[in-house]
């Protein structure tokens, strides 16, 4: 989970009374947070605190402090948030509509920028960076000093040895190129703009560089520093729900700082203008039935009103039947009414709910399928096999190449760094190879099987792969052959109750020709069984002959099911 690093002076200050630790731990435990560590400095305490992760307004000792107050009743009417009209405007070209198409801003001024509030902006900035945006790919934030800066704005992208200015905390001037290979935070992010041609820049009516998104800011108009008055704020990204709720969170911040909020016009290519920041509250409207049928109490109109007050919602209309309630714009939680209506029983407080017995009671038990697999096992491990398990994550040439096999298509891991682990597992006779290739020094004959799931392509389903459950056996001895391991098939498949069993010859490069079989069940294909080919063997760095068979579980439980009798 993210945390929020601060201090309880700093909670206590921003809450305008003293709170003790124990009272802020049950406040914390009522949103679903938690207080993490808690270590005392000289008469305050630094606290690391768990946030949940679909609060990302609560990054920040503002937003926390904000949702405290509203719980404590110290702020008796919703929080409020309302930008100015403004001329301030923001001209978007469409040379980043490919590389880093959206941009949101606020202005804010008559602030009074101390340390502590630069510190925590800061703080949130990263916070927000590291969880919420995604190491800046969804969205990326920037301040600047407004004072500095000639409107109208100009957000545009262009050749990296166009783009010079003196970046943060450096100081001389540097082109974008230089920056991602020489300054801290360029070789950091320099990944998230790899293989694009031009680089995007946001400048201002005198030419100005105020940053290179989402990079970094100019040491000369993009740094605010303590006893800032009027700030301009700015967020970027590839992702437009996540810039507009990014700058929505900040404009909450910079607003709870003192700062007087005025929008900023962005005018797209495309002949589209917005007023940033996106304040309009969203509107839910909730049936009180669904309220009492999931909390299991029926809440009267005052009480609703005080609980969802609580929680910072506005209610906007309330009938005996439905309530219509408009959620905080800096909210990223609110997906359903279901999350109004969690807010709702954390308000009343959980531990406030009488238990009740269920009405209903069933009794759970095993599936068939389960009940299956385990049969399967205790069959087999009394035919004297052992059970291994191996790892889903494999290589093509474990898979293919040492059973040689031509590739297939699988299910490959995309930026796999390790050459040994680049797919999913298309069957499992390689991976049992793989574990007597470990265990060749025991004592032989070693028999060995695994139930485990195998990953195919699939373009009939969503996800365009699906498992399969199979189970494959294997037997490592100078006395195996063929006509031992289908001995053993056909013992489990009779056990399991199944008669009508054929082996029909078939070709295999991973098996010896002539000693290789498809097996058929009610006259459905359902897998394989043979002896292993000397090269594949000698691939494994062994030497001795091994037979195996394998069975796609699924196409066995698609057949007509007998009860299983274990034999």
């Amino acid at each position: 989970m993210p945390t929020l690093d601060t201090k309880l002076s700093r909670i206590s200050r921003l809450l305008g009374k003293d709170i003790s630790i124990s009272e802020l731990e049950e406040l914390l435990f009522i949103y679903g947070m938690e207080l993490d560590t808690v270590e005392k400095v000289e008469d305050d305490y630094n606290l690391k605190i768990e946030i949940t992760p679909d609060r990302p307004d609560m990054l920040s000792t503002y937003g926390l402090v904000r949702a405290l107050r509203r719980y404590m009743g110290l702020d008796k009417n919703p929080s409020e948030y309302i930008a100015k009209k403004s001329s301030f405007l923001i001209q978007v070209d469409s040379s980043v509509s490919s590389i880093r198409p959206y941009i949101a801003a606020a202005v804010f001024k008559n602030l009074n920028i101390s340390e502590d509030d630069l510190e925590e902006l800061i703080y949130a900035q990263e916070k927000l960076h590291a969880t919420f945006c995604r190491d800046r790919k969804k969205a990326s934030i920037g301040l600047y000093p407004f004072d500095k800066i000639k409107w109208p704005l100009r957000y545009y992208a262009t050749e990296p040895e166009n783009i010079e200015f003196v970046p943060l905390e450096f100081g001389y001037m540097m082109n974008a190129n230089e920056i991602l290979k020489v300054h801290p935070t360029g070789q950091k992010y320099a990944y998230l703009l790899e293989g694009f041609k031009k680089y995007p820049v946001f400048v201002d009516a005198s030419g100005n560089v105020l940053s290179f998104p989402p990079i970094i800011n100019s040491e000369d108009y993009g740094k605010v520093q303590p006893g800032e008055k009027n700030v301009m704020l700015e967020v970027t990204g590839t992702h437009k729900p996540t810039v507009e709720l990014v700058v929505n969170i900040f404009s909450s911040i910079l607003a709870d700082m003192g700062g007087e909020m005025y929008e900023v016009e962005i005018r797209y290519p495309n002949g589209i203008t917005e007023k940033s920041p996106y304040l309009k509250p969203k509107e839910w409207k909730i049936d009180r039935s669904y309220i009492s049928k999931n909390l299991g109490i029926i809440l009267n109109d005052a009480s609703l009103k005080k609980l969802l007050s609580k929680m910072d919602y506005k209610i906007k209309s309330i009938t005996e039947k439905e309530l219509i309630v408009s959620v905080q714009p800096y909210r990223a939680d609110i997906m359903h009414q279901i999350d109004i209506v969690d807010d709702i029983a954390r308000a009343y407080g959980f531990d406030n709910f009488d238990p009740e017995l269920t009405p209903i009671f069933t009794i759970g038990h095993e599936l068939k399928r389960t009940e299956i697999i385990d049969s399967i096992r205790e069959i087999l491990v009394g035919a004297g096999f052992n059970e291994v398990f191996t790892f889903a994550l494999t290589s093509m040439e474990e898979q293919f190449d040492l059973m040689l096999l031509p590739t297939k298509e699988v299910v490959l891991i995309e930026g796999a760094k390790e050459r040994k682990l680049n797919m999913v597992r298309y069957w499992l006779i390689p991976e049992l190879l793989k574990t007597l290739s470990y265990n060749k020094d025991k004592k032989y004959p070693i028999r060995i099987f695994e139930v485990s799931d195998v990953v195919v392509l699939d373009e009939k389903v969503d996800t365009r792969a699906r498992n399969e459950t199979h189970i494959s056996a294997m037997i490592a001895s100078t006395e195996t052959d063929f006509t031992e391991i289908r001995r053993f098939l056909e013992y489990l498949l009779h056990a399991l109750g199944f008669r009508n069993i054929r082996v029909e010859r078939a070709k295999h490069p991973s098996f010896i020709e002539g000693r290789f079989g498809n097996i058929l069940v009610n006259e459905k294909l359902v897998g394989f069984l043979g002896e292993i080919h000397p090269q594949v063997i000698l691939n494994w760095m062994m030497n001795v002959p091994i037979s195996a068979f394998e069975i796609n579980l699924d196409s066995l439980f698609d057949l007509e099911y007998h009860e299983v009798e274990i034999n």
